[in-house]
């Protein structure tokens, strides 16, 4: 199954990407901005770290500079969003639905 996904932050000035998803993987799309400033108390995992850390990845104003791929929606929706994020409710289809109820009716 493949969704095209968005998600778009309320001020829509923080965040506004969007992905990809085939069987389990989600590819967040280059050119998607991502939230640069996160959440306080927010501790990214082991892989968003290391995704950070790559200086030619995003730019100065969260732009991404190529497709990221990630084996979890959650874990895409916590890069993009700068936060804890239930993938599933984070990410809407093309049609506005979330992701969790687009799933359910496959």
């Amino acid at each position: 199954m493949k969704l095209e996904l968005h998600t778009i932050s309320r001020d829509k000035k923080l965040y506004n990407a969007t992905a990809t998803y085939t069987d389990g993987r989600v590819i967040v799309r280059k050119k998607s901005i991502i939230n640069i400033h996160p959440g306080e108390g927010f501790k990214p995992s082991r892989e968003i770290v290391n995704l950070l850390s790559q200086a030619d990845l995003i730019d100065k104003n969260g732009i991404l500079q190529q497709d990221v791929e990630f084996s979890s929606l959650s874990t895409a929706a916590s890069f993009v969003t700068g936060r804890v994020a239930n993938g599933t409710m984070v990410w809407k289809t093309e049609d506005g639905k979330y992701v969790r109820y687009a799933l359910s009716e496959k």
